[in-house]
Formats: C-alpha cells, sequence, structure tokens
C-alpha cells in the first residue's frame, strides 16, 4: 500500500514540530542539536549548533533566564537537562573566530546602532555579517549594556562579555563607548551620516518610588549600586541592608551587598511563586546570606535625625486579583505595620526606556513601532530591545536585535539596491571555531577562607564529563517515533510498553482527497500523539516488525 506509506510519511513529516525548548527561544536556537551533539562528544559541531543564532552564546551561557528549562520536557519527570550550563561548557571550550569570512559583499550602506546593550550588539553583528558598515555608540566606558553594568561578575566573567564583544568587532562593526547620543552627537547627526539608524538604549532610566523619605541619605538606586560594583569599584554599603524588589536585579544587589560584608534582606511584595527569578538564583540568594520576605510592602522611610535612614516603615499583604501583569495584587493588610531597622535600603523597583535627552514627542514617536519591521515613523530609523518593550532578558533582546536587523537589511535593499541581489538575513550564520580560553573563564567563586567574592564567579563550568552526562539526559523531543502502518501487526507490544499510554488505536475515516491519497475509506491502525509522547524509546525498542521509527538525531 505505497499510497497509505506516502500518508504515514506525511503524517511523520507534519509532527516532528520544534522541540520545546527551540520553541520556547526567542533566537530559535536548536538546543536538542547541541545537547545531544554534546551527549555524543561532537562538541564543535554542538558549538556550532549553539552559537549560529545567538551572537551573545558565551553571555548566555552564564546569565541567560534559559526559557527552553522551563519548558524541558524532562523536568516534568526529575529536573530539567542543565540546558544552559551545556551552552557555557560549549563556549568556555571554543570561540569564533574569522567570522569575517563568512560575511556577504560590502553594500557601502552604513548604519548606526544606539546602544551596545544586547539588543545593540545582535543587530550589529547580523548588519556587519550581511555587508554593511555598522558603528555602535554606547554611552557607557564599555559595551555589554545590561550585561556589563547589571549583572554582577560573580555570575557573569568579563572575559565572557569580552569574547562576544570581541567576535562582534571581527565582523568591522566599530564600537565608540563613552558616547551618548543626544548630548555628544545629535540624533539629527546620525541622521545625515548614515542611511539607517536602531535604537537599542535599553531601560537605564530608574523607576522612582513615591514614599515619604526616599530622598534620605542611604537610600540608593539598584542599577548605580550594581554598576560601581561591576564596573570594578566597590560602591558604599551600610550593615544592614533592605532590599525592595522581587528580580533579577534585587537578587544581583542583596548578593552583592552581602559580599560587601552587609547583613541582608530583600523584601518583596508578592510571594515566591510571583517573582520571575529562578529558583536556582533564589536559592543561591538564601544559600549565601540574605533573608527573603515576601508580602510586605514599604510605607516610608525613617529618619534618624540627621537626614540618615534608619529603617523602613512596612505593611504585611495579602494577594487579591490579577493585575496588568497577570498577577495577584498585592493588597495591605490593615493593621499590619511594622518597621524594618536598617541604615541602607536598596532600590530595585525597575528601569524605563532611556529618552537620550530628546523632547517628549520625539521619544515618543521612537518607541511607536511597527511589531512586524521595528520601523518608527521616522524614516529610516528603528526601535528595539528593551527600549521599545520595556524591561525583558537578555535573550528576549537578542531576539529583538536579530529581528530589527532583518528588517533594516530588508528596508536598505529596497530603498538604496532595489536591483540588486542581496543575501536574506539568515537564521544561523556560518562560522569558523577555534579553541577557546577554559582556563580564563573558570573559577570557584571563593576567596581563600570561604570569603564570597565580587569578582570570581560562583558556579563553575561543566567538566566534559558532566556536559556528556548532562546531554545524556535529554528525551529528544522533536524527534516523535511514527508508526508505519504497512508493517504493523497490530501486536500491541508499543500499547504495552509506553509509560504514559501516548500510542492511541484509531481509526481514520478517509474522504476526498484523503480517500483518494489512501485508495480506502476506512484505516485501523495506531497513531503515537505528540502532546503525550516523552520520546522514551520504549515503543521503537519493543517493536518485533520495525514498523515504529524515529527520525535520525541532528
Amino acid at each position: 500500500m505505497p499510497k497509505l506509506k506516502a500518508l504515514q510519511q506525511l503524517e511523520a513529516w507534519r509532527e516532528r514540530y520544534p522541540a520545546p525548548c527551540q520553541a520556547a527561544c526567542p533566537v530559535h536556537t536548536n538546543a536538542r542539536a547541541y545537547v545531544t551533539q554534546t551527549a555524543d562528544g561532537r562538541f564543535e559541531g554542538a558549538f556550532l549548533a549553539a552559537r549560529g543564532p545567538n551572537p551573545l552564546a558565551a553571555i548566555c551561557g552564564r546569565a541567560c533566564s534559559a526559557p527552553c528549562e522551563d519548558v524541558c520536557t524532562r523536568g516534568e519527570f526529575d529536573r530539567p537537562v542543565k540546558i544552559r550550563q551545556i551552552k557555557r561548557f560549549l563556549t568556555d571550550r571554543f570561540e569564533a573566530s574569522d567570522a569575517a569570512a563568512g560575511r556577504s559583499s560590502p553594500t557601502g550602506l552604513g548604519v548606526a546602532v544606539v546602544g551596545a546593550g544586547p539588543a545593540g550588539l545582535a543587530a550589529a553583528h547580523d548588519l556587519a555579517f550581511l555587508g554593511h558598515n555598522v558603528t555602535v555608540y554606547e554611552a557607557a566606558p564599555a559595551a555589554g549594556g545590561m550585561a556589563l553594568l547589571g549583572v554582577p561578575r560573580f555570575r557573569l566573567a568579563n572575559a565572557a562579555i569580552d569574547r562576544d564583544v570581541h567576535s562582534i568587532e571581527g565582523l568591522g562593526v566599530e564600537i565608540r563607548t563613552g558616547v551618548r547620543v543626544g548630548q555628544d552627537v545629535s540624533l539629527d547627526e546620525l541622521r545625515r551620516d548614515f542611511n539607517a539608524i536602531f535604537v537599542a538604549t535599553g531601560t537605564m532610566r530608574l523607576n522612582a518610588l513615591d514614599a515619604a523619605g526616599v530622598q534620605l541619605k542611604g537610600v540608593v538606586q539598584a542599577l548605580p549600586f550594581l554598576e560601581v560594583a561591576n564596573l570594578g569599584g566597590r560602591p558604599a554599603c551600610g550593615s544592614r541592608v533592605a532590599v525592595l524588589g522581587g528580580g533579577y536585579t534585587a537578587m544581583d544587589a542583596a548578593r552583592t551587598a552581602v559580599r560587601l560584608g552587609a547583613e541582608v534582606s530583600v523584601l518583596y511584595r508578592r510571594t515566591r511563586s510571583e517573582t520571575e527569578v529562578h529558583d536556582e538564583e533564589l536559592n543561591e540568594t538564601l544559600h549565601e546570606g540574605a533573608a527573603i520576605e515576601y508580602l510586605v510592602s514599604p510605607i516610608r522611610f525613617i529618619d534618624d535625625g540627621t537626614g540618615n535612614v534608619a529603617g523602613v516603615e512596612c505593611v504585611r499583604n495579602r494577594l487579591g486579583e490579577p493585575d496588568a501583569s497577570g498577577r495577584p495584587r498585592p493588597l495591605p493588610i490593615p493593621g499590619s505595620e511594622f518597621t524594618f531597622e536598617c541604615d541602607m535600603v536598596i532600590l530595585a523597583l525597575g528601569q524605563s526606556p532611556d529618552p537620550m535627552g530628546v523632547d517628549q514627542q520625539l521619544a515618543g514617536q521612537l518607541r511607536e513601532v511597527d511589531p512586524e519591521t521595528s520601523m518608527t515613523p521616522l524614516a529610516g530609523i528603528f526601535s528595539g530591545g528593551d527600549f521599545v518593550s520595556g524591561a525583558s532578558t537578555i535573550i528576549e533582546a537578542v531576539g529583538a536585535g536579530r529581528a530589527a536587523a532583518a528588517s533594516i537589511h530588508r528596508y536598505l535593499h529596497d530603498r538604496f539596491a532595489p536591483g540588486a541581489v542581496w543575501p536574506e538575513p539568515a537564521e544561523t550564520w556560518p562560522l569558523v571555531p577555534s579553541n577557546g580560553r577554559n582556563s580564563a573563564l573558570s573559577s570557584n567563586g571563593t576567596l581563600p577562607g570561604g570569603k564570597l567574592s565580587l569578582e570570581h564567579e560562583v558556579e563553575r563550568t561543566l567538566t566534559e564529563e558532566e556536559a556528556m552526562a548532562e546531554g545524556l539526559r535529554c528525551l529528544f523531543c522533536g524527534l516523535l517515533p511514527t508508526v508505519i502502518l504497512d508493517d504493523c501487526t497490530a501486536c500491541q507490544a508499543c500499547v504495552l510498553v509506553c509509560p504514559v499510554d501516548a500510542i492511541h488505536r484509531v481509526s481514520i475515516v478517509a474522504g476526498g482527497d484523503m480517500a483518494d491519497l489512501t485508495g480506502e475509506r476506512d484505516v485501523l491502525g495506531y497513531q503515537i500523539w505528540a502532546e503525550e509522547c516523552i520520546r522514551c524509546g520504549r515503543c521503537f525498542k519493543a517493536c518485533p516488525t520495525g514498523a515504529i521509527v524515529v527520525p535520525e538525531r541532528d
């Protein structure tokens, strides 16, 4: 019955959907490919699979929020595969070298990128690969954006940031640091000198708190506090510190203050289940000695009589109906007020988009983008990343930057070279791997005597044996076993061994085109349901006739 086999092959193709980890990744990294290749010891190919779609792979190997792990099928049975840590192992072992060898022919067109954070760097990378001349303007003394300024060095080593930045510079991208657009150079000047502009200044404006006493000495914002430490300094720190907030910045500020010798408590207005921080980082924060109090909101800051903060008056909360964020709204409990004594308060209440010193109307236009193209109402100016979306994650910003680069490339073609044949933006880029500098990136995170360090990373890189063993835990999601009905004897061996009852006997009533394809009106057989299958391979091994086939791994 060749027509029936053709139908089954068509069904197998339809069911080969992306693995959940790949579908969850903003840059569609084929995590299954690099995880399974790592398990096989094919490290170079695994690196290319991890790095090809992600120009900030070394950074993400350490500081990615890992949405892939949130949906990892393995997590339904014990714990997710350590996908991010495998990426870290690969990017410590290899780096992209001679990236310019795969660059497209020069177009002669120039693009200015404002902001050298994850979105800006990702856009610059892709635009340079496509042959454009790219200049990046960054107000900070070095490139990296929030990855550099907001993520502590004990989570993300400078060497990892440098590796990704140097790879992008190797494509011919010029990064001008210490230059603030709107102050040192105007937006009008950039419009005059470049064919297109991408605004990716992120969310560097700090959200204020409307509470009495917020102006007291010792009440500081988290980002400036972290910036000093992350750039190699030692910020002023109290002996008893309250950190207000429940996100990654709050945890990073708390862990930094602990390293500066403070007794630290994080005060968060919701519960642990409402915070967007991974359990891994919450547990690290607690393990290092910080305390976390949930369902607590600040009311006012208390003056010690000399203009210094002496504490925070707080109120306990209960959770109400969901607010605009989709999370339960914290509601104050009358009569539950209390005072938390401290000599320093760190506000980690989020950031807002940086308007670059332009007037309010222009700032609004810069954030008014077409969601399909990232273009603003201003011809040739595109915006993206956190500047448009609000605070997000590093990998989300990388995805936004790559999407904007594709739109800018098409705009430049249609505007300046409509008759020319240009390459299309690619999901992955051709790279040449070279041996990395593993020793420069590895550390144990502590100083002699067990004292926590501001500079040394807490997490160590997996060993080769650990990475391979972790890769073997992958269930190969996306490689759905398929039943070839021609060879099936209906013995039900597969049904008996399936641990999740994902194999079902079905009657396919064919009509119209399906009847023409199968030649039959009623077909009885077995189907493996993609939504239930865990890809354990038991059915494949149990089938006595070889009627169950599994696509080859990447």
